[in-house]
């Protein structure tokens, strides 16, 4: 097994974790809930919105980077069955596909980031519809300058932290470009905050250990280096979890989506009947209320793990009648794991030191 040695007792101590939560992530955490519905209020008060367009685009572009660019997965995966072409683009080149007649939605929390920029500047460029989110920084400059439409969200967060602020924001633009309706995006939102509100109780910092499924996951993937595995709908999640791994609990992790991993990665299972290569490695499902088929392959991936000589297969599994619904609170519970996680390892979940660092050294050699 690797890792830090695990704290026993630490998630129900609240001194202990507030000792290691030196920026207090919890809270935010904790506030969730809530600050999606208040994040959209705000985002509609907004001065700089885009006009509003009674006809649908054909095109919607989504650009951002790291926890700036979940967003644009979770709207890409709610929007699966909308007949826009609908792409999300984790870099400062825009694809051939984006032209006058498209939207493009950059976000950038910090309003610093290089790859988005230099994105607005290109589809400036190209004459698309444009419109940004961000906290502060150079994007909004650029947008008060050039009167682009643009949301300005809270600042003072961790661009992973501000997810209900970069989503509420994504949501209002999208409506005003008639991507989507406004009515059903409040009732949707609705349904978010009433399930987050009840899954806090469920797996909160105040529920203790032993009745507490986000606390126990993360005891199990203790010391293991987790691999995701989520169905489509929960793509983002899958990649969320995989990121808040990474930067929260600072451990190593991948994702993968089905069905396209039933043609590729259960071949290398073969190695967990390697040395002790399968007490190393756990496998979470992230699932949800999928179709019969993709209840088949997992059941059928589950089986074939443990045949292989998988140990450690969990699943998180939750249920909703609202898309939305489903993907957020899937989000919320892996958020909560990986807090959790970095509690038992006796990492403070904020500082991400090696990213700015390499954020630094990049700015510096393109200066």
């Amino acid at each position: 097994m690797f890792g830090s040695r695990m704290q026993t007792g630490v998630l129900d101590d609240k001194t202990a974790i507030g000792r290691i939560d030196q920026e207090n992530m919890l809270q935010v955490l904790e506030e969730t809930p809530e600050t999606y519905e208040q994040a959209y209020a705000e985002a509609l008060k907004s001065q700089t919105l885009p006009r509003a367009h009674v006809r649908c685009p054909r095109h919607l572009a989504l650009v951002g980077m790291g926890g700036s660019g979940i967003a644009a997965d979770i709207l890409k995966d709610w929007l699966f069955e909308s007949p826009i072409m609908i792409e999300v683009v984790r870099s400062s080149r825009l694809p051939g596909s984006v032209t006058a007649a498209s939207c493009v939605l950059v976000a950038s929390y910090s309003g610093r980031t290089t790859e988005a920029l230099r994105a607005l500047r290109e589809a400036r460029r190209r004459r698309s519809r444009i419109s940004c989110i961000a906290s502060e920084g150079e994007m909004i400059r650029i947008c008060r300058q050039e009167r682009i439409p643009h949301v300005r969200v809270k600042a003072s967060l961790q661009p992973r932290e501000a997810l209900p602020h970069l989503l509420s924001a994504s949501l209002v633009t999208l409506a005003r470009w008639g991507i989507c309706d406004r009515k059903a995006v409040r009732s949707e939102l609705r349904t978010v905050t009433e399930q987050l509100v009840e899954l806090r109780r469920t797996i909160g910092s105040t529920q203790p250990e032993a009745n507490n499924p986000a606390k126990q996951l993360a005891v199990q993937l203790h010391g293991t280096m987790p691999f995701v595995y989520s169905c489509m709908l929960l793509a983002a999640a899958g990649r969320r979890f995989k990121n808040q791994l990474n930067e929260n609990s600072k451990v190593l992790a991948k994702f993968e989506v089905l069905p396209e991993m039933l043609h590729n990665e259960v071949q290398s299972w073969r190695m967990l009947k390697e040395a002790d290569f399968a007490d190393r490695i756990s496998f979470v499902l992230l699932r949800t209320c999928e179709a019969e088929d993709e209840s088949r392959q997992f059941n059928r991936l589950t089986k074939l793990i443990r045949q292989e000589g998988g140990k450690r297969v969990y699943e998180i599994s939750l249920e909703s009648p609202r898309r939305l619904a489903r993907i957020l609170t899937t989000i919320y519970y892996c958020d909560y794991v990986s807090f959790y996680l970095a509690i038992l390892r006796g990492l403070d979940p904020t500082p991400i030191e090696t990213i700015w660092t390499l954020k630094y050294s990049s700015q510096s050699s393109t200066a």
